[in-house]
């Protein structure tokens, strides 16, 4: 009986046929369920987020992309986030750079997750594939998938939508509520109501005009 060991990874049924196809290529046996939270568990404790730049992009202004790091920091020890894309010549073309920058401090500082950036699907497969083997040879165990299902209450909801906002935190996104009422208004308030806010300061109040009134055009042209 051979004693080799496989290096297993477990992928969401809906991710990219070609990240799994590259991952076998590799030699990995991959086994295909559903995953709620996470594209990819590589190891015990270790769940991975895939997201293609113009998808991550979007995640940013709609707030997916925090309520998703929250549910990952969650229910996983530790969590990687790949941003798959042409990265360096994308971000040229961003109207506000900061909140791209600000999204990924975000995701790294409040939830403790790494990010990675791939150009495209042979290099995650591969990015996966070492980490994958990194772990589970240290381990020499199987691993398990988590499930942690969407039970998130209205509160807590709104308090993620209004953290999505540039340098808001959960003690300032409290605040904000409290003050108007509703997300909804929030998402409205002129900037001098924003400043009249505890805690708000001038750079704080323009970066968060700056997301709510740019105009959204995705990636501009030359």
């Amino acid at each position: 009986m051979s004693n080799e060991f496989k290096i297993t990874v477990f992928a969401d049924i809906r991710e990219s046929m070609d990240v799994k196809d590259h991952l076998r290529e590799l030699g990995c046996e991959v086994v295909e369920k559903t995953l709620a939270p996470a594209d990819y568990v590589v190891a015990e404790d270790y769940a991975v987020e895939r997201k293609e730049l113009h998808d991550f992009f979007r995640s940013v202004f709609d707030g997916r992309l925090f309520e998703q790091a929250d549910r990952l920091a969650k229910t996983y020890g530790k969590a990687c986030l790949i941003v798959e894309g042409d990265f360096t010549n994308a971000v040229k073309y961003v109207r506000t750079p900061q909140v791209f920058w600000g999204a990924l401090s975000k995701v790294m500082a409040d939830h403790n997750i790494s990010v990675v950036f791939t150009p495209n699907e042979a290099h995650t497969a591969m990015f996966l594939y070492a980490l994958a083997k990194k772990l589970q040879e240290e381990e020499r165990r199987k691993i398990a998938v988590k499930h942690k299902p969407k039970t998130y209450t209205l509160r807590q909801r709104q308090l993620l939508a209004v953290q999505s906002l540039p340098r808001i935190g959960p003690e300032r996104a409290e605040e904000l509520l409290r003050r108007f009422g509703s997300v909804r208004r929030v998402f409205q308030a002129s900037k001098r109501e924003l400043l009249s806010v505890k805690g708000l300061g001038e750079k704080t109040v323009q970066a968060i005009v700056e997301v709510l009134d740019t105009k959204y055009s995705g990636l501009e042209q030359q």
